[in-house]
Parts: C-alpha cells; structure tokens; sequence
C-alpha cells in the first residue's frame, strides 16, 4: 500500500508560529499560555478548514508539554509530546459531536472528567462540531461546563456558532477564525511546491485559491487533486482544465467585443462557452464579477482590493483605462437583472444573448440626449459642432457617431438588421451628407445638424415670448380649467375657494382653511400644468390661510354632545309654539317622570 499522506496532514502546523491566517488567535493564545491566564473553556467558531481543530491540538500539545520553549511551543522531546504525535495521548480526548451527539455520549465523556491525568497536568476534551449537540446533551454538559476540575480544559469548534444555546457561549472564551486571504494561501502554496520539488504559475496557484473560497484545507485539497493529474508543473491552463473553470480569457476577449461592438464576436463567443459545457447561470456570474474588478481598477484607491497576480492586475488596468465607467455600471446592473430573470426564462441562451446584445451597443443608448432639459446650452452646442469621422477612422469609435440621442429611432437605420456590425453602420453614416428635414413622426436624421439647432432656437424663443405675455387673467384661466376637469368633488371646493395673485414668477393663493391649502398643494399636476403652459420650469406656487379675506364662511365645528334638556331649549328657542304643545298635553322629558 502506497505511503502517500495528503498535503492537508502532511502539512498540518505544529505550532503557532506555522498557523496561516489566524494571527490574532495565534498571538492571543501565546499571551494567554505566557501569562499562565489560560480559561477551562473555549470556543473556536468560523468557516470550515481555516484551522479551528489545528489550534485546539496545539493548545492541548503546549499545556501537557513537559519542557516548552518560552511557554508557547511544544518542545516535542518529552513524553507527552510523543504520546501526542504518535496520537497516543491519554489526557487528550477528541469528540466528533456529528456523530456523537446524544446524552449519553455527553455523559460518557463527563465520566471521564471524573479522573484526573495520569501524566502530565491537565486532561484536554477537544468537540469538533459542537453545534450538532441535541438540546438535551447541551444541558447534560452546562454543569461541568460551568463548574469543571483544575485539570479540565474544554475546547469546542464549530462552524455555525448561531446554533449553540446562549448559556453554553456565556461559559466560553470565544474566539472567530476568519477566512483565509487568497494571498496567504498562494504563500503557503508556493512553500509546499518548494519542498515537494513542484514547479507552479503564479496564476494557477491564484486560481486554486480562490477556488478554495478562503478554507486552506479546499487548497490543499485541489493541490493534491491537480498534481497527481499533471505531474511535477502545473500550469493555469491545467488547473482551468482539472476544476472545469471559465477561462478568464473569454471574460477579457468578450469585453473587448464589446468595447468595439462586435456583436458577432460576442455570439460566437458564447457559442463556445457553451459548446466546453458550462452552463449560461455559470457565465452571467462570471461576466458581472468581471465588471465588478474592473470597475474597482478603475479606481486607484481600490485596485488593492483586486485578488489577482501582478500581471493579471495589470491587464485589468489597462481594460478598465478603455471602459467608461458609467458603461460598467450599467453593464453590471443588466447582468445582474439578466441572473435575476434567467431562473424563470423557459429560453435561457437565448436570455442570455439577448443581454449580451444590449451591452455590445450599450454606448451608444448611454450618450446624453441633445433634447434633454438637464444639459446646458453649451454642452450642447459642443456636440452639435462636432464632425463625423473620417473614412480612414472607421475602426475608431467616435464621439459625434454615437452623441445622437437614441430615444427615437433612425429613418435610416430602423429596417436595418440590429446586429450589423459597427464598421457597415458607420459607412451607411457617412454616405448621409445631404440635410433632410425633421418630421417628427419618422425621427432624428443624422444629417441635418443645422435644422436641430434652429428648432432648439425657436423652441427657446417661443417659451421666452410666453413667459412675456403672462397675466393673472391666464392663470385663472388655467386654473379654472384644472378645477373643471378634476374628478374630486372636495379639490374642485378648495380650487374654487381659492383667491389667487401674480407676482413675477411666483402664483401665490388664500385659502380659508388648513384643509383646503393641504389639497391644494397635493395636486402636483396643477403645478406641472401651470409651468408647461406659462412656460416656466422655476415657477414657485404659495398657498396661505387668511380667514379675513372670507368673512361668511363657516368652518365645520366639531358636534357637541347635549343633554335632553338642553335639547328640548334649543327645539323651544327656534319654535315658541313648542311649549303650549307640551303644556296641552302634558308631555314630559323621561329625565323628570
């Protein structure tokens, strides 16, 4: 039988000093040991194979070390370091809890609480998985827990530390393992390759890393898978291959297709992906994250937070120099909606092409619309002066070929196959040099800059000529026509109230009551229609409360309860003839029978 120990034993640390990624639990532990401060309880929790059961048994090994080196290191001479190695150690107890969960496993183990080390000083109870205890076994344990021999020391892991009942974690140090950085693992990686005489790319380590997902044993684990398949060099392309991963370069060469809107690239692209067997979920993760990094790179201040090899990080910079990063962004949210969806699509390749199409022509639906209201005049006359592209500059993606807004559809362009590549499109562009006239129920024509920008002119002179010939008589007038075609009953009661004044740009109107001034100030449509039509976009509408201006109206009073008699007085004051009635006939209220 063959002698071979996998790496995850092979090269399990010994002490402290060779756990990788938990230094601040290394350093705690050391100071605890050096101080002689040591609890009879822990509790280890965090992500699996990040150390949690390696640092109990080096803790165990220290505290029954006949000799250790500065109270922190097992000195692995003396008898109870040898009993330990040789796993032989008689004051070491270790309990798998997923399988030992009951009460009686629990009480078999408190049996042997009961006796105290026959060498050495204290007696060691490691439980891995100590959250798949039942209920019963946790309140089995609470007494000794809380209440154990000098010589006992008890030392708990798990990974789901939300599980274990509240009175168990009040009667432990706690300690949180974290997850292991991919930079750290590469650096233990590159140590083994070393000692096992392994040559290694520093990207196929990368990989295997982040593969691993933070937990060194996973690492150790695909390290040993992937050396035994490829010998004594192991190359990215193998450790892609051996873990059926994406190749980051299809991620690279699909960006670029879209940066020059290849959309026949893109396809074919996918098509391959497809054809190696990964699924269209897989991909569509696999893109967004690489939107993801490279909008970090894009940002100095973030590229430390990419988890990548030096050259790679590079080739992220200089893709992320080339992308815009409002292009990113918006790529990332497609993806993201495009993954959402993708779960519920009947035609997933198809859902997927589909967003790949809307990104490959993304730049061109991002560019500002000329019409909008936000932009300034002169950023707009800096896009309408500039010039289409030169023959020559056909591979080139120009600023003017893309600035046309895109809101409404090209004449010339809207029977066009949507996926025509971006050399054809721009040559049909500059075959258009004649100026057409603008008919707004066929669209924009590229050609006719001039005639865009009489229209934005006229536009302006036509709103400034309105905003000339403002009076109140045409406010009222707008305002009765509003109130008219209202629906609510109450709004037309408060509009009609309403006494209205013009001053500059500013409508200001007085209301009898707080109700109707809270109406009327909900109607958000009155004032959309008021600065449409009088041509203001900074109109200011101010409503006020001034009973004096309405003297005969009646402000509703809440009802006040009365008694009958009161009742009976006020039925009298209106009509005299009320009380030779109830005299006549002798007629009494029920309060005075």
């Amino acid at each position: 039988m063959s002698n071979f120990v996998v790496s995850a034993r092979k090269y399990r640390p010994t002490s402290f000093d060779e756990v990788v990624g938990q230094d601040h639990v290394a350093k705690t532990l050391k100071n605890a040991l050096q101080t002689d401060h040591l609890a009879h309880a822990f509790l280890f929790t965090g992500p699996r194979g990040v150390g949690k059961t390696t640092c109990a048994r080096i803790l165990a090994k220290i505290i029954n070390c006949e000799n250790p080196v500065n109270k922190v290191e097992a000195c692995n001479e003396c008898s109870s370091c040898k009993a330990f190695n040789d796993n032989a150690s008689f004051n070491i107890h270790e309990l798998d809890a997923a399988s030992n969960n009951s009460v009686e496993n629990i009480r078999a183990l408190i049996e042997q609480v009961r006796f105290q080390p026959q060498h050495g000083k204290f007696k060691v109870f490691i439980i891995d998985e100590v959250h798949m205890l039942s209920t019963s076994a946790f309140n089995a344990f609470l007494k000794t827990l809380e209440e154990p021999p000098s010589y006992a020391i008890f030392i708990l892991a798990t990974t789901e530390k939300h599980k274990i009942i509240p009175t168990i974690l009040s009667r432990c140090q706690i300690f949180d393992f974290k997850r292991i950085q991919i930079a750290d693992t590469v650096i233990q990686l590159e140590r083994i390759c070393e000692k096992e005489g392994i040559k290694a790319e520093k990207e196929a380590l990368h990989t295997i890393a982040n593969k691993a997902d933070g937990a060194m044993r996973d690492a150790l684990t695909i390290f040993d898978k992937i050396s035994s398949s490829v010998g004594d060099t192991i190359t990215y392309k193998d450790v892609v291959a051996n873990l059926n991963l994406l190749d980051y370069e299809y991620y690279f060469k699909i960006t670029d297709a879209f940066l020059r809107e290849n959309i026949s690239e893109v396809l074919l692209s996918l098509n391959e992906i497809v054809r190696l067997g990964f699924d269209a979920e897989h991909f569509v993760v696999g893109l967004a994250e690489h939107f993801r990094d490279l909008l970090i790179a894009k940002l100095p201040a973030t590229i430390s937070i990419l988890e990548v090899s030096d050259e790679l990080k590079n080739r992220y910079l200089y893709q992320a120099s080339l992308a815009k990063s409002s292009f990113l962004l918006s790529g990332l949210n497609i993806l993201n909606q495009c993954d959402i969806d993708l779960a519920r699509a009947k035609n997933k390749r198809l859902h997927v092409e589909l967003a790949l199409s809307k990104l490959t022509f993304l730049g061109r639906a991002m560019e500002v619309d000329i019409f909008g209201n936000n932009g300034s005049q002169e950023k707009k006359t800096d896009v309408l002066n500039e010039k289409v592209v030169s023959e020559p500059q056909k591979s080139q993606i120009s600023s003017n070929a893309s600035q046309i807004a895109r809101k409404e559809p090209l004449k010339d362009v809207e029977h066009t196959n949507e996926f025509l590549s971006k050399e054809s499109l721009i040559t049909s562009e500059l075959k258009s040099d004649v100026n057409i006239a603008i008919k707004p129920a066929t669209g924009l024509k590229m050609s006719d800059i001039n005639a865009i920008r009489e229209s934005i002119k006229k536009d302006e002179q036509t709103k400034a000529e309105a905003r000339k010939n403002i009076s109140i008589e045409l406010v009222k007038e707008i305002w009765h026509k509003y109130t008219e075609y209202n629906p609510s009953k109450s709004v037309q009661s408060a509009l009609n109230l309403a006494v209205l004044n013009l001053s500059g740009q500013t409508i200001s109107g007085k209301v009898p009551t707080q109700v109707s001034k809270d109406m009327i100030l909900q109607e958000t449509a009155l004032l959309d229609k008021l600065r449409n039509e009088l041509g203001i976009s900074n109109l200011i509408f101010e409503i006020e409360v001034d009973k004096s201006l309405f003297p005969d109206f009646e402000d509703n009073k809440p009802v006040q309860a009365m008694t009958q008699r009161e009742k009976y007085l006020l039925m009298l004051e209106k009509n005299p003839s009320l009380g030779s009635f109830t005299k006549k006939f002798g007629l009494k209220l029920d309060t005075e029978v």
